[in-house]
């Protein structure tokens, strides 16, 4: 595993802890996997996952594009699930 990976692999762990202390309804997890295109996020009930390619991953980290490549990707999910009436409102 490269250093570029074990700094993105952490950014996403950082993210995960501060989604979890967010929402305190739901709980997150991540996987690196390569069956994503880039990204994705799938849903077991009250826990989700952030489901991420590592290639594409250390790629958006060394653009300097975490923020908006994968932390919105969080954000996104709560406001497509408010839009489409699974939740009441993100917290």
């Amino acid at each position: 595993m490269t250093d570029t990976l074990k700094i993105a692999e952490q950014m996403v762990r950082d993210l995960i802890a501060e989604t979890n202390r967010s929402h305190l309804d739901t709980t997150w997890r991540y996987e690196l996997t390569s069956d994503v295109g880039n990204i994705a996020v799938t849903s077991d009930g009250s826990a989700h996952t952030l489901r991420v390619h590592p290639c594409w991953l250390r790629y958006v980290v060394s653009q300097g594009d975490f923020k908006s490549c994968v932390a919105e990707e969080i954000d996104a999910y709560y406001l497509l699930a408010q839009l489409t009436g699974q939740v009441t409102a993100a917290t």
